[in-house]
């Protein structure tokens, strides 16, 4: 009888160890969203069709650098949150800690953008962002 009592703890204070471990391993390895607290800054026309969006996140605190994210798209209507909540969907051309120079379309729908500044990532697929001008 004590054996079989034994055994129940033993049962009940490894399952409680490892429920214990499993919580900690999703709680250290949570991602918060980086782009949850974004602010839309400018909104530049380059074409008719095409907009370029910025979006500013400066909550990394006094040692973490304000990240700028650059977006292509059509524009989008709508209060500056609405903007945000559909940017949050795509992928941002450029980001970084810099800003960029320039930005222009040519007659093909080819965007040129000229950055300056440390980029953290870009988008490796930019030939889908072609866009279609009407002269």
């Amino acid at each position: 009888m004590p054996f079989r009592m034994v055994i129940r703890w033993l049962h009940r204070l490894v399952t409680l160890v490892l429920l214990a471990l499993v919580t900690g391993f999703i709680w250290l390895n949570h991602q918060p969203d980086p782009r949850k607290s974004d602010e839309l800054k400018r909104v530049y026309n380059l074409s008719d069709s095409v907009r370029l969006y910025m979006t500013a996140n400066n909550q990394g605190g006094a040692t973490v650098p304000t990240v700028y994210r650059y977006y292509l798209s059509h524009e989008i209507a709508g209060k500056d949150t609405d903007v945000i909540h559909e940017l949050a969907t795509k992928h941002p051309v450029i980001e970084g800690i810099g800003t960029i120079t320039s930005a222009s379309i040519d007659k093909n729908g080819d965007v040129s953008i000229s950055y300056s500044g440390k980029v953290i990532s870009i988008q490796d697929n930019i030939s889908d962002l072609r866009f279609t001008v009407s002269p």
